[in-house]
């Protein structure tokens, strides 16, 4: 038993409120803004363009289901990465830690901190480079945490609340408000032409989404400061992407009453990657744009401060198992994982050194969605080993749900393969290869 889950009772201080704020702010990022103008134009009609994101809503509720009692039943640091260890053994469950550590939270981080310095630079130019802007808000996210359990989760939650507050003004403002300038369909495009339900275009799409909806592992992460985690967690987590689903849904429909699928499109043909400012421009006018660029930097932060959280509850959970030094998880007297959480920022801040982070996480793809089923599939393996383990919360109509989420799963992996190629198959095997032959040097510690 790992010393994550015999953490005392006083590192237990948050509730359905606050867990189902750290998924939220986990999962719901600017991408809503932006991601459907990427595929909107490819994939044509407004059936074919909600399909992926019904599609992803199902794939997150199957594998936060399963992970809901996987979490309530072992509810430590790191949960996720807890439950392939235990499945699939040390190796298995190093490789999973590692990649979720690196490709999910630090190199996400990285990634998300740019945007936002290019997004301050618009509103409000400093005149300092975006790796020192980027910088300095993954400083702020940092410091946000290190007051104590409390007061960095109530103010993830601030966040949350800000974050859902916003986009459900938007969504019920968008759906309100005349649609007289609607942008309609290009008369070039011919209106009969659907590529189908089952076309690559809408498989690619839903493909894309899929990554719209990952966070919602993150409330296994945290079950270590979950109270009574055997009800709050399942509760927290179907909560969360209740929430989200109805976020998604709702902003696309708002999309849909602005402008035709088809003429998602930028005037050079290119997609349309501002689909937020352009439907807020139709809807409500052009001084809304300036409102959407600070609404989506504000979104950008929230989305730092629990990835910062994730990050060093991970490494607490592979320092406890000795796969990194263990000196890197131990707790503050007042529960922060302070060590956790500068190792975390150290890394990310320094990560920004790195050129085409944004080339690195695609070519990882592949792997990251591997390992994250590992953590779902994690559950048929420890219903048969540990059968009397308690289980406050069981899946419903297992095994069809982890299932139905694993299939999902590999067919948007093989999506993706077929979409990058071999590049992303020989970026996956190299990443395993160099990952292992690292791993004496992250365990010299080892008793």
């Amino acid at each position: 038993m790992s010393s994550s889950e015999n953490q005392h009772d006083r590192f237990r201080v948050i509730g359905v409120v606050g867990a189902t704020g750290v998924i939220v702010a986990a999962t719901v990022g600017s991408g809503i803004f932006s991601l459907t103008g990427t595929f909107g134009a490819s994939v044509g009609t407004p059936r074919n363009l909600i399909a992926p994101w019904i599609i992803g809503g199902i794939i997150a509720l199957c594998g936060g289901l399963s992970l809901a009692e996987l979490g309530a039943m072992i509810p430590c640091s790191g949960g996720s990465i807890e439950f392939a260890r235990r499945a699939f053994g040390a190796t298995i469950g190093y490789l999973v830690a590692i990649v979720t550590l690196l490709a999910g939270y630090i190199l996400s981080i990285t990634v998300i901190a740019l945007f936002f310095a290019g997004f301050i630079d618009a509103l409000v130019p400093t005149g300092l480079p975006d790796s020192a802007e980027a910088a300095i808000a993954i400083a702020i996210a940092f410091g946000s945490q290190i007051a104590g359990l409390h007061a960095g989760f109530k103010f993830n939650t601030a966040l949350s609340i800000l974050k859902v507050a916003f986009v459900g003004l938007f969504v019920v403002a968008g759906l309100l408000v005349s649609d007289n300038a609607r942008i309609a369909l290009p008369s070039s495009v011919d209106p009969s032409v659907d590529p189908g339900l089952f076309s690559p275009a809408v498989a690619s799409a839903t493909l894309a989404v899929s990554f719209a909806y990952l966070g919602w592992s993150s409330g296994a992460d945290i079950a270590g400061e979950i109270k009574n985690p055997g009800r709050n967690i399942p509760r927290a987590m179907l909560s969360a992407i209740a929430i989200i689903f109805v976020l998604y849904i709702g902003v696309n429909l708002v999309y849909l009453r602005a402008i035709d699928p088809a003429a998602m499109l930028e005037p050079d043909g290119k997609p349309m990657k501002a689909i937020g400012a352009v439907a807020a421009e139709v809807l409500f006018g052009k001084s809304v744009g300036s409102v959407i660029a600070i609404a989506i930097a504000i979104l950008l932060f929230s989305t730092l401060v629990p990835s910062m959280i994730g990050a060093a509850r991970i490494i607490e959970s592979m320092a406890s198992s000795r796969e990194i030094p263990a000196w890197m998880g131990i707790r503050l007297a007042n529960g922060v994982p302070l060590r956790g959480l500068v190792v975390a920022a150290l890394a990310s801040i320094a990560a920004l050194a790195i050129g085409s982070l944004n080339d690195i996480l695609e070519m990882l793809t592949v792997l990251v969605n591997v390992f994250s089923a590992l953590s779902v599939g994690a559950i048929f393996v420890l219903r048969r080993t540990m059968p009397d383990a308690p289980r406050p919360f069981r899946v419903p109509f297992y095994p069809v749900t982890p299932i139905l989420y694993l299939g999902l799963a590999a067919w948007s992996i093989v999506v993706g393969v077929m979409a990058s190629g071999l590049r992303g198959l020989i970026a996956s095997a190299i990443a395993v290869a160099v990952l292992l032959l690292i791993r004496p040097l992250l365990t010299f510690d080892r008793r």
